[in-house]
């Protein structure tokens, strides 16, 4: 009898944590975030209101924006607070087949379109620089000033940074490059993200160069810095859709899903009043920039700052709910010493560290300027070499590589055939980009790998070792960022970026593989009088050859891994269409972009496993 009632205890118990729990989770409001700044601003002032006007639980989801869109569409994502319709292409009609609730105009007065710093029109007087275009007033006058504007990696054209790839405004800011001929003097160079474009403008900015590039208001680059639209024609809505006209205001939505307005109706109704503005947005996100601040915090500073929108949003009684959040916030601190970490003891490193960078890039950008000239000539020499190869006698060579490496004529045959394959779907070129990106990324990373796995083989190396763990496992996009700021964007920064994540296998088992030669055989050789550098290179080597050729297996492989990730800051190749593909969530051309990667890469790795085991055997 005990143990029955001790049982229907614990099943009430878990019935009603299991209660609890469900109940929180009908609480919970999920959010989307397409990742740039400002959405990630209006995120949080709407999950701040949620939480402390109408006792919600909030959830984030991120991704690109094509992902984050779909998501809503499912019901996955409950509100959007930025959905650029006109960069949606199928926005209007998921709005008439009701998958997707517009719930309000969240700012539209927004600008985007082609911008220069105000300095390249009229200079810095006062600093000494003189303007370097002072008659760009429109786009068609970029014709005229593209030795100004010069690409890095082809001085001989000039270089206009488009807008983010798998965007709509990305076609029609291309349109619009061909429609002015502008493809005659420059080239359309596609940033890969947000972030790559950003720092772009904010280095140019930085040493007062030159740039042209799309961007959007707002942002805390239009909030901070000066820049100057170029003029268009007046808009007309074919003539924009074909490039010929300046861009409109586009009408950024609060939109939300098909469930929530039955789920939280009230909740809802502060949504479809929930109204900012571009001033207001660029304001917030210029005093992140400035202040080092987190979203969380700015969003509380603004709400704070302008108290009249809480009244303008929200009924009397949940405005009041949220003042008097901001109001205790603001007064004392309401967690506890044991369970977060002071605030006190938070050391305030970001801005130190963006001010080095900064120092850095203005103080050695003739050292930059050399290494990525060296670069670019290795990069545009590969894959000049690799261009005038005819694509057939590119199959002939790895379907006799393929023999040579297994001994096998079917496997070379099957290489061949799966490169042939990459052609047929399209995307020949693409593997070609691709392919000297990683070639020249290889060649970097065995002369650093092989001399530093070689040193490292007569040391024990402990702190070598920290430092390659740190390498490896350090999120590739944090060194992208000062990559792309002291080199620029593009295929250069996409070799060093790759060079240091995969530069490390070969180091660890070319040292690996030199301490492992047999100690009698090194024994032998020094008994005949042999040089330590005759050791190295007679014996040590020829023993480890195996090993090392692992570690070349291995660094080819991670800088093919690298591909995607390097799109992100502007490298082109297969790379970028999977990029694009996930941006407008074009299924067919992601798995074809995907598969034509993995068979580079199996190619790759057949080839050189069987360097390897030739080694092993001879």
């Amino acid at each position: 009898m005990k143990n029955i009632v001790i049982t229907i205890l614990t099943l009430v118990v878990l019935s009603l944590q299991s209660g609890i729990s469900l109940a929180q989770a009908d609480q919970t409001v999920v959010l989307g975030d397409s990742g740039w700044d400002s959405i990630k601003f209006h995120n949080s002032v709407i999950a701040y209101i949620a939480q402390h006007g109408y006792g919600l639980k909030v959830k984030t989801l991120s991704g690109s924006s094509g992902i984050v869109y779909t998501a809503l569409k499912r019901g996955d994502i409950d509100v959007l607070s930025e959905t650029w319709v006109d960069n949606l292409a199928t926005y209007k009609d998921d709005v008439a087949q009701k998958t997707v609730i517009p719930l309000g105009l969240n700012f539209g007065d927004n600008k985007q379109g082609l911008y220069v710093p105000r300095y390249v029109i009229e200079g810095i007087p006062s600093k000494g620089i003189p303007p370097v275009a002072p008659d760009l007033k429109t786009v068609a006058d970029l014709a005229r000033y593209s030795k100004v504007f010069i690409d890095p990696e082809d001085p001989t054209k000039g270089r206009i940074y488009g807008a983010i790839p798998g965007w709509e405004i990305d076609k029609v800011m291309y349109k619009k490059f061909l429609y002015y001929n502008l493809d005659k003097s420059y080239h359309y160079f596609r940033p890969g993200s947000e972030a790559n474009l950003s720092a772009a403008f904010t280095t140019a900015i930085s040493k007062h160069q030159p740039i042209v590039g799309y961007y959007w208001d707002p942002t805390w680059l239009t909030g901070k810095y000066d820049l100057v639209l170029l003029k268009d024609t007046p808009f007309n809505a074919l003539g924009f859709q074909e490039g010929k006209t300046e861009a409109p205001s586009v009408q950024v939505m609060v939109a939300c899903s098909t469930r929530l307005p039955g789920k939280f109706p009230e909740f809802t109704e502060f949504l479809k009043h929930y109204h900012t503005s571009s001033a207001l947005t660029a304001e917030a996100l210029a005093y992140i920039a400035d202040n080092k601040s987190s979203y969380e915090d700015a969003a509380m500073v603004f709400m704070r700052t302008h108290p009249e929108l809480l009244h303008q949003w929200l009924p009397e009684d949940k405005a009041a709910l949220v003042k008097q959040a901001l109001d205790g916030k603001n007064q004392q601190e309401d967690t506890s010493f044991f369970t977060s970490f002071p605030t006190a003891w938070q050391l305030h490193l970001a801005k130190p560290i963006d001010d080095g960078v900064l120092y850095i890039t203005k103080k050695w950008s003739n050292f930059f300027d050399h290494v990525r000239q060296i670069l670019l000539t290795l990069i545009n020499g590969t894959q000049a070499l690799l261009d005038a190869i005819p694509w057939f006698v590119l199959l002939a060579l790895t379907a006799l590589a393929g023999k040579k490496t297994s001994h096998k004529t079917t496997n070379g045959l099957i290489f061949a055939a799966l490169l042939f394959i990459v052609g047929l779907f399209g995307y020949w070129e693409f593997m070609i980009e691709t392919l000297a990106v990683v070639i020249v990324s290889v060649i970097v990373s065995l002369l650093i790998g092989l001399p530093v796995g070689i040193l490292l083989s007569h040391s024990s190396g402990t702190y070598a070792k920290i430092i390659l763990d740190a390498m490896q496992t350090m999120p590739t996009f944090v060194y992208m960022i000062p990559a792309v700021m002291l080199l620029g964007p593009g295929k250069v920064p996409a070799v060093l970026a790759t060079v240091v994540y995969a530069v490390v296998p070969i180091i660890r088992l070319t040292s690996f593989g030199i301490k492992q030669v047999n100690e009698e055989v090194i024994e032998a050789a020094r008994s005949f009088g042999t040089s330590s550098w005759q050791l190295l290179w007679k014996v040590q080597i020829p023993q480890a050859l195996p090993t090392i050729m692992t570690g070349v297996n291995q660094t080819i492989m991670m800088g093919v891994a690298m591909v995607v990730t390097c799109a992100m800051i502007g490298a082109d190749g297969l790379g970028m269409e999977v990029l694009i593909a996930i941006n407008r969530t074009e299924s067919g051309r992601g798995l074809l972009a995907g598969l034509s990667i993995v068979f580079l890469a199996i190619v790759l790795d057949r080839l050189t496993q069987g360097l390897a085991k030739r080694g092993d055997k001879q």
